[in-house]
């Protein structure tokens, strides 16, 4: 698959060399890449953390247990508590710190999926080439300085995968195994597929039944010292928040207001992701590694049980897939390795995998540019930021004329029970809601993207006669070229605040 000049290059760099060369990207994405990149890595770990702190309800659901893991939450909560102790208090600044120790631990995916590929390929270049995937693929700085539940369990998975991969296990190795999945399944609960899968296929392998037997009590132990103890301590059931979340999802009410997909959504996933050609050959080389060895089989088997189920479930969210993408990489950069060099003597393999390699390369650094860059909602968080500045916020109203997202308050230093002003309501049920509400009364109106700008600067006229403007928050780069790629169905992300009298 390599050339003697890549070797070449490969041969300079150890895999210290790509860590730190990965921990660099990723340190760019914590200056840079403020802001958050979905609505449940803010509103579902950061907000919530903040609430919790206030003791503020954030509870959104009916029943008394949250219907996700609060220990992600609750880290953040510590983290905050810390910081706040040392004298770090605005909400960017706490911001930083979170992203920039979600860079440190990212970078443990790196050198795991370097020791596993190790385990798996006798051949040490195809090692040095997974670390460097792992370490500068165009989403991965990104992705991991965010506080996501998807991304933030993956250094724990691929080191549960190579203390399990031991060719000659032992207890230790075993028990470690099991702790590591346990810690990524506190995370990400979906991750169970891929640990219950390995301990499937370790069940049925011959002379394997101990080890399995083994590595499933050490993953219960460990599940039992981990989510079990909280949730025992928390809610007085060590399975409470296991089965509020299958309880949640398997509500098809509550699913059917989520974002709905194909069976065969995540494959185009995952080639976009990859870049097309590069996901091609990594597909082959996927499929390839099955006949391998067993182990390879293993998590061939366990990875494509976790892809199956999301393919399955109805619910499809492109981040759902990123704990499955570093397996494909890892078995597919083998596989492919192993049949390029069965297949050498063909032309047109060789002349695609150039092509296909100095593709992803092209592609892949403008990615890198582009997104370890990317402040993320930029409009939603500055706007925050502004009015934090400004301290004399009463309360807000959020106006818009297409579409909406919620407020990242946690940028303002403080809880607002906010009042919402859509199309479809009339000035007058507004200003009776206003009235008749026990909240503060609001003192600046947020105005979502220009549309009809001036008639809804007009209707807000009949009850505020003397709106004044305040300041226009732009947002992103990214968010701008969304918008412009498809102004119907994205939404202009400039905010416009006003101060009401």
């Amino acid at each position: 698959m390599m050339q003697q000049r890549w070797k070449k290059i490969f041969e300079r760099f150890s895999i210290y060399h790509i860590m730190v060369i990965g921990f660099l990207l990723r340190l760019l994405a914590a200056i840079f890449s403020k802001g958050y990149a979905f609505h449940d890595d803010h509103f579902d770990v950061v907000e919530l953390a903040q609430k919790w702190r206030d003791g503020v309800n954030f509870y959104w659901m009916e029943g008394p247990v949250y219907n996700v893991s609060l220990i992600y939450p609750g880290l953040h909560y510590l983290l905050f508590e810390a910081c706040e102790k040392l004298g770090i208090t605005s909400p960017q600044d706490i911001m930083f710190v979170t992203r920039l120790l979600h860079a440190l631990l990212s970078v443990l995916s790196i050198y795991y999926a370097y020791l596993l590929s190790l385990r798996l390929s006798p051949n040490k270049n195809t090692a040095l080439l997974i670390a460097w995937l792992m370490a500068v693929l165009w989403l991965f700085p990104f992705m991991s300085v965010h506080s996501l539940r998807e991304f933030i369990c993956i250094p724990f998975l691929l080191a549960g995968s190579y203390h399990i991969a031991n060719p000659q296990p032992t207890n230790r190795s075993l028990f470690l195994a099991g702790l590591f999945f346990a810690i990524a399944y506190c995370f990400r609960l979906q991750t169970i597929f891929i640990s219950g899968g390995i301990g499937l296929f370790m069940l049925f392998q011959n002379g394997q039944l101990l080890n399995a037997i083994k590595f499933g009590i050490a993953f219960i132990l460990s599940y039992f010292f981990t989510q079990g103890l909280f949730d025992y301590l928390h809610y007085g059931n060590p399975f409470a928040s296991t089965l509020a979340y299958i309880q949640f999802n398997a509500n098809s009410t509550n699913i059917g207001v989520q974002p709905q997909g194909p069976w065969y959504q995540y494959i185009g996933t995952a080639a976009g992701v990859l870049f097309i050609f590069p996901f091609v050959l990594l597909a082959w080389g996927y499929i390839v590694s099955v006949k391998l060895s067993k182990t390879l089989a293993m998590f061939f088997a366990a990875s494509l049980l976790f892809f199956a189920f999301h393919s399955y479930y109805s619910n499809k969210q492109e981040r759902f897939i990123l704990p499955f993408v570093p397996y494909l990489l890892i078995l597919g950069v083998i596989g492919f390795q192993y049949y390029y060099e069965k297949n050498i003597d063909k032309v047109w393999l060789r002349k695609a995998t150039k092509f296909t390699l100095i593709w992803f390369m092209i592609l892949n650094t403008a990615g890198l540019l582009v997104v370890t860059f990317t402040y993320s909602k930029r409009s939603r968080v500055e706007a925050m930021s502004y009015l934090k500045k400004k301290n004399d916020v009463e309360n807000l109203i959020l106006e818009y004329d297409r579409s909406s997202s919620m407020l990242p308050l946690y940028y303002l230093g403080k809880h607002l029970d906010h009042f919402v002003l859509p199309p479809e309501k009339s000035i007058t049920t507004l200003k009776n809601e206003i009235d008749t509400s026990s909240n503060a009364k609001p003192n600046y109106v947020i105005m979502v993207d220009d549309s009809n700008l001036e008639k809804r600067l007009h209707r807000l006229r009949e009850i505020y006669p003397d709106i004044k403007p305040e300041a226009v928050i732009k947002p992103g780069r990214v968010d701008k070229i969304v918008y412009s790629l498809n102004p119907k169905h994205n939404p202009n992300e400039t905010l416009y605040i006003y101060k009401l009298h």
